[in-house]
């Protein structure tokens, strides 16, 4: 059996971990949305450009 110093170190180990994974998750979707409005936007201005150009 570990001692409670030992059990305390793994348990604040797994929070923080838990804690890195879930920001980790966090930045990994904050990315993905910003990568498609940048390329919503950039189609949209395609669009309009080409509305623009050919009436």
């Amino acid at each position: 059996m570990a001692t409670d110093k030992r059990e305390r170190q793994r348990q604040n180990r797994a929070v923080k971990q838990a804690a890195e994974n879930k920001a980790k998750r966090r930045q990994n979707i904050l990315d993905r949305v910003r990568r498609i409005a940048i390329w919503a936007a950039a189609f949209v201005i395609l669009v309009i450009a080409a509305s623009l150009v050919w009436g």
